[in-house]
């Protein structure tokens, strides 16, 4: 059995709060309807895929921020759900109210690449439209 040392703790401590603001640039690009915003949280690679309307979805990157861009979602409530860290990879769910009318849940794959988190991957389901 291991102990966990008060320098893990920080250390895990500032990974989760790296990761939430990954998170929050997301969250204030629907907010601004930023396309451009919208790629910084992203490695370049990233792919963004769900459900949509009971119809299955695949995005690039350039076509998810160009969708963003189209119109801003400025009564979106978001909040992190669960954040999980294992050395330089981690995932995150997020729920969202009211992105455009529609309630989301999404899953995201993250990574540590020189010392900063990325969105690697966005996985999706879009519930019932209010």
């Amino acid at each position: 059995m291991s102990v966990i040392t008060a320098d893990d703790e920080t250390t895990s401590f500032a990974a989760a709060e790296a990761i939430a603001a990954t998170v929050q640039l997301y969250i204030d690009a629907a907010r601004a309807g930023d396309g451009a915003a919208m790629r910084k949280p992203f490695l370049d690679t990233a792919r963004i895929q769900g459900t949509f309307r009971g119809k299955p979805v695949d995005y690039t990157l350039d076509a998810f921020c160009e969708a963003v861009g189209k119109a801003a979602a400025p009564d979106v409530k978001s909040r992190i759900a669960a954040i999980d860290i294992e050395g330089t990879a981690a995932s995150a769910r997020i729920e969202s109210e009211n992105w455009r009318g529609t309630r989301y849940t999404d899953f995201f794959v993250l990574l540590q690449r020189d010392g900063v988190w990325k969105i690697a991957s966005k996985v999706f389901f879009a519930h019932s439209r209010a």
